[in-house]
This record gives structure tokens, C-alpha cells and sequence, in this order.
């Protein structure tokens, strides 16, 4: 039974859990790569108060130093672009926020559905009316969705699921989206899976070989999709997933797009000539 084998099976029972180089030694080194991260639980760690995530200083190097070996890197987050923009400087590379819905590639170009049949205005006025009574709720305004978190009081998790489903009956262009600690209301068209797809599309990527890591449900849709383009899926921590593989927690992460950089190194200089002594370039 070969790696890849192996881990599959173990991802059946759910009792796989990995280290980071288990991962690099199955990757194909005859292919280009893409990598697409989510931010929070994956890069940052988890916080009361989302206004508080960071990414490590350590992390950030390590994601710009592999760009600058022209791997294409992706963040495809829950947040919206502006907060992603600020949690990822000083690094500039494409967004898909909010699920997917909005993603940015550069300051001229973004892709975003028509929203403006939807109140964005009006729906959050409507849940924090409903948030009244329970003043632990945080609500997050992200433009073209609205999260209630409730990370301060995890007691409140059903009274916060059910605010949401009851306010999302009179928005069905919206759907509930839940993560840790939080529901959102969502525009229909959020998907990953979807983002990540329109992105390899567009940057004519389709032959590259794509690796997604996230750590939470919103991120499912996206293993999926790369599960179906013969990628490597990652799921960060615990709970049930259809990724491939498990990393513990965000310092294996980390640990992994060392190991990741190092790797495209060693084999950037095993391939810089051929026999004749030409230069020559990765597939």
C-alpha cells in the first residue's frame, strides 16, 4: 500500500493525524503548484474578539518567500477582503473573501456577483433587533454579509442559530453558514469550492496541482473540489472532514510551508540544468 493509500484509509475511520512531512514526501514532483490557506485557525489563531487575529511575523516571510519562487498563492477566507488585506500586509497576493463570493486579484480587478437586490442594511438592522436580549452576541459587518458570533458566551450558540434561521426566512437570497463560534447570513452564490475553481480558471492555473488548507465547515466545500482535481486537502485540527489529510493546529501549518518552501528549492536547483548544462524550468 502506497502514502497516499495509506492516509486515505486512515481518513475513513477519522483517526488519521499527520505530520507535515508526511505530506511534502506524497506530493508529485512533476507538477506546478497552487496553494489556497484560509486564514483564521489555519495561519492566525483563534480569538475572542476576531479584531484581535493576527499572523505571525514568521508565517508571513515564509508565505512571501514562496511567492517569490512563483508559487501562486490564494487566501480564501470567511473575512472580507479589507480585513484579510490588513491580517495578510505586507504580502499583496489575491483574495477570495467571504467564502468566495468576493474575490479580489488586484486593486482593478475583482469578480462579485450582483448583490443589490439584497438590504444589507435592512438585514442587519433586523439582527440586532433580534440580539437584544443578549448583548454577548457580537455582530460583524462585513458588507455583503453579516456574522453573529457568539465566541464571548458559547451557551448562546442555539439562541444564535435560531436568530439567524428566523431572519433568513425573509431574505432566501441569503443562507446560514456556520463556523466556530459563529452563524452568518450569506449570499447564496459563497462557495469555496466555487471560488477556487473560478480562480484556477482564471489564472489559467487548471493543470497546476492545488492544495487547500482550512480548518473549519465553511471550508468543506472547498476539499471537495480539490479532492475532485486530484489535489492534496488539509484540515486543520479536529471534527469530522473530507480532506485527505490532518495537520494538529497552525504551528504544523507553519511548519509545512517551511518544509513546502524548502521543497520547491531543492528541486528548483535539481532542475536548473540539464545534462547538456541548459537551464531549464519546472513543469
Amino acid at each position: 500500500m502506497n502514502n497516499q493509500s495509506a492516509i486515505s484509509d486512515r481518513r475513513e475511520k477519522d483517526t488519521y493525524l499527520v505530520t507535515p512531512n508526511d505530506i511534502i514526501n506524497i506530493l508529485p514532483i512533476d507538477k506546478n503548484y497552487c496553494l489556497f490557506l484560509d486564514i483564521d485557525g489555519t495561519l492566525s489563531s483563534f480569538q475572542i474578539n476576531p479584531e484581535h487575529s493576527f499572523i505571525p511575523k514568521v508565517t508571513l516571510e515564509i508565505i512571501k518567500e514562496i511567492t517569490q519562487l512563483n508559487i501562486p498563492i490564494i487566501a480564501v477566507t470567511g473575512r472580507d477582503v479589507d480585513a484579510a488585506c490588513k491580517l495578510l500586509h505586507p504580502i499583496e497576493i489575491p483574495i477570495a473573501g467571504l467564502h468566495g463570493l468576493d474575490i479580489y486579484f488586484d486593486s482593478n480587478h475583482y469578480i462579485r456577483p450582483d448583490l443589490s437586490s439584497i438590504n444589507f442594511k435592512k438585514l442587519k438592522q433586523d439582527i440586532i433587533k433580534s440580539c437584544e436580549k443578549h448583548p454577548e452576541l457580537l455582530i460583524e459587518n462585513k458588507g455583503y454579509s453579516i456574522a453573529l458570533h457568539y465566541r464571548k458566551n458559547p451557551e448562546l450558540e442555539n439562541h444564535a442559530i435560531k436568530i439567524m434561521q428566523n431572519i433568513n426566512l425573509y431574505y432566501p437570497q441569503l443562507k446560514t453558514n456556520k463556523g466556530k463560534c459563529v452563524i452568518e447570513l450569506i449570499p447564496n452564490q459563497a462557495d469555496k469550492g466555487k471560488a477556487i475553481q473560478t480562480i484556477l480558471n482564471h489564472l489559467n492555473l487548471s493543470s497546476a496541482h492545488p492544495i487547500f488548507i482550512g480548518d473549519d465547515l465553511t471550508d468543506e466545500s472547498g476539499f471537495i473540489y480539490i479532492n475532485q482535481k486530484l489535489g492534496t486537502s488539509i484540515k486543520v485540527g479536529s471534527g469530522e472532514t473530507q480532506a485527505y489529510h490532518r495537520l494538529k493546529d497552525i504551528d504544523n501549518v507553519a511548519n509545512f510551508l517551511l518544509l513546502f518552501k524548502n521543497r520547491i528549492k531543492s528541486l528548483y536547483v535539481k532542475n536548473i540544468q540539464n545534462e547538456n548544462g541548459e537551464q531549464i524550468c519546472l513543469n
